[in-house]
C-alpha cells in the first residue's frame, strides 16, 4: 500500500479506537500545543490587559485558555485512566506523584528564590521582603501539596493586571482529584469489571450541566458556570469550587470513557470534520456545553490516533508540556513588570514562549526525568493488563507513566 493511501485509511477509514490508536500517536504534541495555547491566552490579560482570546467571540461561552484546559483533561482522563486500570492502585498512586511533586516543587522554590527576589528588586521593595508575613518561604509552605493556598509573594506584583505569582497552578488540584477518582474506582476493580458506572456517571454528569446551561440566554453558557452549591475543602488540595469541578471532571470522563469502550468508539476522519464543524459552531452559536465539550473530546483523540508520524516523536521521550504549563505564567508576569508588551502582543508572547520551553526543558532533565527513574523504587512491578486486555500505547505521553 502507497504512502497516500495508508494516510487515506488513517483519516477517512473507519476502525475501532483500539486499532486506530497505535504505539506511535499524537499525546505529546497536543499536550505541548495545549500548554503553548494556555501562554497565548494569558499573554491578553497579563500582557497587554485586554479581554481574553475567544470570550467575546463565543459570546462568553469559551476563551482560548479555558479551551486548552479543557483539552488537557480529556486527554488526561483517557490516558491516566488507562494507568489507572493497568497499575496496581499503589503503583498508579506513586507514578502520579513523582510525574507531579517533583515539577511543582523545583518550580515553587525558583518562583519563590529566584523569580520573587528579582520582582522585589524591580520594584525597590527588598526591604522587608525575607521577613514578610507572607515572604517567599511561606509560599513555598503554603502551596506545596498541590491547592494553591498563596497566591502572593511579599505583597509583589500589586501593579501588575494580576498579583498572583502563578495563576496557572490552581487546576493543578482539579486533575490530582480526578485522579484520586480514578484510583478509587481501580481499587474498586469498576474500571475492569463494571466500567458502565464510569460511563453511567458521566451521562448522569452531563445531563446534569446541560441542565444548568440550557437557562443561559441562546444556549450561552460559560464553561464553569456556576452551579449553586459551596465550594468542597479537602486536605492538601484545598478548596476545590463545584462551578470548576463538575465540567472538568465531565471532560475528564469523557476521555475515560473513550479508554473504557475504545473497542467499541469507531475513529472516523468524517466523523473529526463533523466534530470540528460543531466544536466551532457550538461555541460561535451557542450550546457549547450540549455539542462542544463531546465534539472537543472526539477530535482531540482522532488527532491523536492519526497524527503524521514526525509528529509522534513529539513529547515521546522528553515531555516538556507540564513545564510549559507550570513556568510560562510567573515568566509572563516578570515579562510584564519589565514592560516587555509595550513591543506589542507579539513580541511579548514570543519571548514567553521562548522562556517558557527553556524552562521546560530545564525542569524535564534536571527535574523530571530524574523523578520518573524512581517509578520502581520500593514498589513490586504488577501489570494488571489493561482495560481490554490489550497492552497499552507504548508512546502515549510521559505524564501518564
Amino acid at each position: 500500500m502507497s504512502r497516500i493511501s495508508r494516510l487515506g485509511s488513517a483519516v477517512f477509514g473507519t476502525r475501532p479506537l483500539s486499532e486506530a490508536l497505535g504505539r506511535e500517536n499524537g499525546f505529546g504534541l497536543l499536550r505541548l500545543l495545549l500548554a503553548l495555547s494556555v501562554i497565548f491566552a494569558h499573554a491578553m490579560p497579563l500582557g497587554v490587559r485586554r479581554g481574553s482570546i475567544g470570550a467575546h467571540w463565543s459570546g462568553g461561552q469559551v476563551e482560548l485558555g479555558g479551551l486548552a484546559v479543557s483539552g488537557f483533561f480529556v486527554l488526561s482522563g483517557f490516558l491516566i485512566t488507562g494507568s489507572g486500570a493497568r497499575l496496581s492502585t499503589a503503583r498508579f498512586l506513586w507514578n502520579r506523584a513523582i510525574r507531579i511533586l517533583p515539577g511543582l516543587w523545583a518550580c515553587l522554590l525558583v518562583t519563590a528564590f529566584v523569580v520573587a527576589p528579582l520582582v522585589a528588586y524591580r520594584e525597590h521593595l527588598l526591604d522587608g521582603f525575607w521577613s514578610h508575613p507572607q515572604g517567599p518561604w511561606q509560599y513555598v509552605m503554603a502551596n506545596w501539596s498541590i491547592g494553591t493556598g498563596q497566591p502572593g509573594i511579599s505583597g509583589l506584583l500589586t501593579h501588575n493586571a494580576d498579583a498572583g505569582f502563578n495563576g496557572s497552578l490552581w487546576s493543578l488540584a482539579y486533575e490530582v482529584l480526578c485522579y484520586l477518582a480514578v484510583a478509587a474506582l481501580a481499587a474498586l476493580g469498576v474500571l475492569r469489571r463494571a466500567r458502565w458506572v464510569v460511563l453511567g456517571t458521566v451521562v448522569a454528569l452531563y445531563a446534569y450541566m446541560v441542565h444548568l446551561a440550557i437557562d443561559g440566554p441562546g444556549l450561552r453558557s460559560p464553561i464553569y458556570i456556576p452551579t449553586g452549591f459551596p465550594d468542597w475543602r479537602f486536605p492538601f488540595l484545598g478548596e476545590i469550587g463545584t462551578d470548576k469541578i463538575l465540567p472538568l471532571g465531565l471532560l475528564f470522563g469523557l476521555g475515560a470513557v473513550a479508554e473504557l469502550y475504545k473497542k467499541s468508539l469507531r475513529m472516523n476522519g468524517i466523523l473529526a470534520l463533523l466534530a470540528f464543524a460543531l466544536l466551532v459552531g457550538s461555541a460561535r452559536y451557542g450550546g457549547f456545553y450540549l455539542i462542544g465539550f463531546p465534539s472537543l473530546a472526539y477530535l482531540l483523540i482522532w488527532l491523536a490516533c492519526c497524527m503524521p508520524r514526525p509528529l509522534t516523536k513529539v513529547g515521546a521521550k522528553a515531555d516538556f508540556s507540564y513545564g510549559v504549563y507550570i513556568y510560562a505564567f510567573p515568566i509572563q508576569q516578570g515579562l510584564a513588570l519589565w514592560h516587555v508588551q509595550r513591543h506589542g502582543y507579539a513580541v511579548y508572547t514570543g519571548a514567553s514562549v521562548v522562556l517558557a520551553l527553556v524552562a521546560a526543558v530545564l525542569s524535564w532533565y534536571l527535574v523530571e526525568k530524574p523523578a520518573l527513574k524512581l517509578k520502581n523504587l520500593g514498589l513490586p512491578r504488577k501489570d494488571l493488563g489493561g482495560t481490554s486486555g490489550q497492552p497499552q500505547p507504548a508512546r502515549a505521553a510521559a505524564l501518564a507513566s
